[in-house]
This record gives structure tokens, C-alpha cells and sequence, in this order.
């Protein structure tokens, strides 16, 4: 949760607006059998809703909106054996893509009005790898490439066409990561992603995802006081966008972030909470920005499922009988 400013520059006219936003971007829950693993997440891949109105020169009043949504829900299944995992996954993809431009006046013959409502799903799937060491933790995935089938509805102020096939088309992601442990308390994590929009159109390019971050984890035990318990963190990220902007110019997204963790009596159960601060795209050379503040609150742990059963009752217990 937080604000995002967007900013804009043509022509030497410079405009900005403020935009608040909510999301619930991630859910997992987990559940171990053995050496076997069965898990359930949802993701949110992309969302947004965008609007907006200005008056012509002739008085008329022009607005346009757009709300894009793409969703992901995976079932994962992962085998342990030896300090080493694999595992596969079925990715539920489902979202929809709405467009509306109205222009009305003062003469209502000449009011318009288009809708361009387009929805997709359908099943992708994951392969990882984990490998863990002593002091270093090594993982890989890959995203295979899923086209997303649906159908296209374009309405107007006269009339609603009928439904069209619809295509969306999602890219291969290649994902590489390693932790190094550097002292019992300090870590170093590092990750990249790499996807092939390329495949897509060759209007786009492919993308890489760099990030990397600083990890402080104190021994519980150890610790006195609850600052000193505290896990804290630091990174940072810079990630290249598909698409370019209406020059042609390739637009890139950079960003910092920190957070802690707050301790609670369980040692599997814990609330995170971050702070992340992004910026995407360059007024000097994309002519727009977007810079972002952000408020992250994460809830991990509160395992309901497995907690042990309550025997506590009333009962009788015997007199000892002195025996001479």
C-alpha cells in the first residue's frame, strides 16, 4: 500500500498527478508429508486501474480508462532428498483487460462512447530445482511459455458485437538464485530473471531482473532485548521493462527496499513489515515517470493446522493407600 506520482513532460508542459493504491499481491500456504511437499499460492502478476478526463476545445469532454488484471494461482508439488529439492507446478492463469473512451458535449447526436472488454486463462507450468549447502543455498526455475485464450467484446453507444477469439501471450522466464551465508548472523542473496518477450512480437525485447539484498539474523536465545531480536534488511533491484515508450526509447525501473521483522513467542510465526521506494522511466528521456512509495506487511507462520490437541480435562485422580 502507498502513493504513486506520475509525471510527464511534452513539449516543455510538465504535469504530475498522485495516485494512491492498495494490493494484495501474494498468498502461500505449505504442507509437508515426509520428504514430500504440497503447496498452494496466488499471485497477483499485474494490475492497475488508470483514468482520466479533459475538457476540448470545442467544450466537449473526453475521458478514458483503463483496468487490466492478471492473476495467478499455482499447485506445487516438491520432492526432498538429501539437501536437495525438485519440484514441478500447474500455474492457473486468469485476468481481463477493459479500454473505455466516452466524448460527450453539448449536442448529444455527436456523444460517443467504445468499451473494449478482452478476458483470458488457462494452465502454464513451473519446473524448479533447490540445492543447499552449508553456507550457500542454490535455486532455479523456469516459467514455460503459455498462451492465454479468451474473448473480445467491443461495444459502443449504438450496439454490442458479438464475442470474438481472443490471444494473450506470456513469455518463457528463466529464474536463477543463490544465499550465502556469511557468518551465522549476516546473509547475501542475489537473484535474476530472464524472459524472452522477444518470441512474443519483435516490438519488444527481452528482459533481465537483477536483485540483491543484505540480510542481518540474530540467535533468538542470544538476544535480550526485542531490538536486538529483530531480523533486518536491506536491497535493491533494477529490472528492464518489454515495451518502449512513444519515442522508441527502452524504459527501465529501479528500486530500494528495507524492512524488519517483528519477534513473536513462536520462532515459525512472524509479521514483516518494508518500506520500498521505485522509480520507472526518466523524464529526460522517456517524458515520463512513475515514482512509487510503498508500504509492504507480511504475516508468515501461524501454523493452525498442526496444533496439538487439548487433552485438559476434569478426572479423578486416586488417593495413595498407606500400605503397613
Amino acid at each position: 500500500m502507498g502513493y504513486t506520482k506520475y509525471q510527464s513532460d511534452f513539449n516543455g508542459i510538465k504535469k504530475d498527478f498522485r495516485d494512491d493504491s492498495l494490493d494484495f499481491p501474494y498468498f502461500s500456504i505449505s504442507v509437508p508429508m515426509a520428504m514430500n511437499r504440497f503447496s498452494l499460492q496466488f499471485n497477483s502478476q499485474a494490475s492497475g486501474v488508470v483514468s482520466n478526463e479533459r475538457a476540448l476545445p470545442n467544450g466537449a469532454i473526453e475521458k478514458q480508462s483503463s483496468d487490466k488484471y492478471l492473476y495467478r494461482a499455482d499447485l506445487i508439488y516438491s520432492r526432498y532428498y538429501k539437501n536437495f529439492s525438485a519440484g514441478a507446478g500447474a500455474n492457473f492463469y486468469f485476468g481481463h483487460d477493459k479500454h473505455s473512451f466516452s466524448q460527450t458535449g453539448l449536442y448529444s447526436n455527436f456523444d460517443t462512447k467504445e468499451i473494449l472488454v478482452r478476458d483470458f486463462k488457462n494452465v502454464g507450468y513451473t519446473v524448479g530445482l533447490l540445492q543447499k549447502a552449508e553456507n550457500i543455498s542454490l535455486g532455479a526455475h523456469m516459467n514455460l511459455p503459455v498462451t492465454l485464450k479468451g474473448d473480445l467484446v467491443r461495444s459502443s453507444i449504438h450496439n454490442t458485437e458479438a464475442a470474438i477469439p481472443f490471444e494473450y501471450k506470456l513469455p518463457a522466464q528463466y529464474n536463477a538464485s543463490a544465499t550465502i551465508a556469511i557468518t551465522d548472523n549476516y546473509r547475501v542473496a542475489t537473484d535474476v530473471s530472464y524472459e524472452t518477450w522477444e518470441s512474443i512480437s519483435k516490438t519488444y525485447r527481452n528482459t533481465a531482473k537483477l536483485g540483491v539484498g543484505f540480510a542481518y539474523e540474530p540467535d533468538q536465545d542470544e538476544q535480550r532485548t526485542t531490538l536486538g531480536r529483530m531480523p533486518l534488511r536491506v536491497g535493491a533491484s533494477y529490472r528492464q521493462l518489454a515495451f518502449k515508450d512513444n519515442q522508441g526509447e527502452d524504459i527501465d525501473e529501479t528500486a530500494i527496499s528495507c524492512g524488519l521483522t517483528l519477534p513473536l513467542k513462536s520462532k515459525i510465526s512472524r509479521i514483516d513489515l518494508g518500506l520500498q521506494y521505485l522509480q520507472r522511466g526518466q523524464l529526460s528521456k522517456n517524458h515520463l515517470s512513475d515514482t512509487s512509495f510503498m508500504f509492504m506487511l507480511g504475516l508468515t507462520g501461524f501454523d493452525l493446522i498442526t496444533r496439538a490437541k487439548d487433552n485438559k480435562a476434569p478426572r479423578d485422580i486416586p488417593i495413595k493407600e498407606d500400605i503397613q
